[in-house]
């Protein structure tokens, strides 16, 4: 009996004890802030956030402007933004604003040289919540950082979130606007949830992607609303870790009608791997030219057991973009290779309002074919209009992959190659305007069945 009595007990004591941690509010205005969006108050809500972390308590922002550069997060602490507060980053281009600090992971990673400045940074941390009715903005629009014509400027342009080999962090509720490049990136971080947010990167300059996962484990991403410049939701893997266990449901992923990036998208980047995606009920749209829905294996990944459902696309180029090849590039301690792209299934997947005469393009290397992709109920309805049928189709030439570099291939519908294994069921494929074209043509593909 006193044994049942003390384990009783001892729940009820540790839950009072996570209670009243989780009670103490450490107000941003008590440690100096003024919240005017003139005043820069850098220096006093890294004071509130020192006094915060590894207490379970919480850093408020309450109604105000606070203008600010890097805010280094620490484990155990919520960061609140009350709806009628924003957090401002400061339009500079100083170490003392923005410092660069490259990354440190477990495993070799290319992201390595990118994303070395941040506005808010949660570096190896653990139990973090970032909630609130509230808004970051990026101020992006700074002339030094809409300068996107070099490569590699994305290490000197600040994300407004990173966090970095983290664990057991939630973003929720808070509204992000005008990143001056990726809005939020999660590196070689597990359980992520980001739920109920809004991105909105306005259209600017390119390299300014919704939602950055590189490289997690255990990823849920739910009821987003996310309007983007580049990819809308992106998962990338820079290093052998990989993207593992992976839902992604009821979001709104709109392109804004501008010709970089694509809706939803597995690579470019892809060394590792990503497997066990569950992706459901998406509204991807205005993707312009390009693709609402990307898989790619560029670097040598491993892409396996991914499921798409009940996904409505509108008012983009092309609806479907997989693309197995090999660009040669790896991470030191790591032989370049050719990946692999298998079981792969699309379900419940409408489509009208195209903007280009593309079709879908499934597209293996020869000798490396993807394996196991199946349709069920589509119902695409393809922009048409060709008149010839002559078209060649070029293989991947190495340069950046995009679907819409493959142009008006000589189908409508689908143009698959280099795949063995796929199934059509139930798909309801059709154009607005006469197609001389075929809506599926196939190059060197095994055991295709369209019932």
């Amino acid at each position: 009996m006193k044994k049942y009595i003390l384990l009783c007990i001892v729940p009820i004591l540790f839950q009072c004890s996570s209670s009243d941690k989780k009670k103490a509010v450490f107000n941003v205005y008590d440690y100096g802030s003024v919240g005017d969006g003139i005043t820069n108050d850098q220096k006093a809500i890294q004071k509130a956030i020192d006094a915060c972390k590894g207490t379970g308590g919480t850093v408020l922002f309450p109604k105000g402007t606070f203008l600010t550069g890097q805010l280094m997060l620490g484990s155990n602490m919520t960061i609140k933004i009350d709806s009628m507060a924003t957090i401002l980053g400061i339009q500079s281009d100083s170490e003392e604003a923005y410092p660069h600090h490259k990354i440190e992971t477990k495993f070799p990673n290319r992201m390595l040289e990118d994303c070395q400045r941040r506005l808010i940074y949660g570096n190896h941390v653990k139990n973090v919540t970032i909630t609130g009715k509230g808004k970051i903005n990026g101020q992006g629009d700074y002339e030094p950082w809409m300068n996107v014509k070099s490569l590699g400027t994305e290490k000197d342009r600040p994300s407004i979130l990173a966090f970095v080999g983290s664990e057991n962090i939630v973003v929720s509720g808070i509204t992000m606007v005008k990143p001056a490049c990726w809005t939020q990136v999660y590196i070689e971080s597990d359980n992520v949830v980001i739920r109920n947010i809004k991105v909105n990167t306005g259209n600017l300059t390119p390299n300014r992607d919704g939602i950055d996962i590189v490289d997690c484990h255990n990823v849920l991403i739910e009821d987003c609303d996310i309007k983007s410049e580049d990819d809308g939701i992106c998962f990338k893997s820079g290093s052998e870790y990989g993207c593992k266990d992976v839902i992604v449901r009821n979001c709104i992923i709109d392109k804004l009608n501008v010709n970089a990036g694509n809706c939803f998208k597995l690579g470019t980047d892809g060394l590792g791997s990503f497997m066990n995606f569950d992706v459901s009920g998406l509204t991807l749209k205005n993707a312009n030219q390009n693709s609402a829905l990307v898989i790619e294996s560029m670097d040598g990944a491993v892409i396996d057991n991914i499921n798409v459902s009940n996904c409505e696309i509108l008012n983009s180029g092309q609806a479907i973009f997989i693309l197995l090849a090999d660009r040669k590039r790896t991470v030191p301690e790591r032989e370049p290779r050719i990946g692999s792209i298998s079981n792969i299934h699309f379900k419940n997947i409408s489509g009208e309002g195209f903007t280009r005469q593309y079709p879908s393009i499934i597209t293996g290397i020869r000798g490396h074919n993807i394996q196991n992709v199946t349709f069920n109920n589509l119902n695409f309805n393809l922009k048409g209009g060709i008149k010839t049928t002559d078209q060649t189709v070029m293989e991947y030439d190495g340069a950046y992959p995009e679907g819409s570099k493959f142009g008006n291939t000589n189908a409508y519908g689908f143009y698959i190659r280099h795949t063995d294994n796929v199934e059509f069921e139930n798909c309801n494929i059709s154009s607005e305007l006469p197609d001389a074209r075929e809506w599926l043509v196939t190059e060197n593909v095994k055991n295709i069945s369209i019932r």
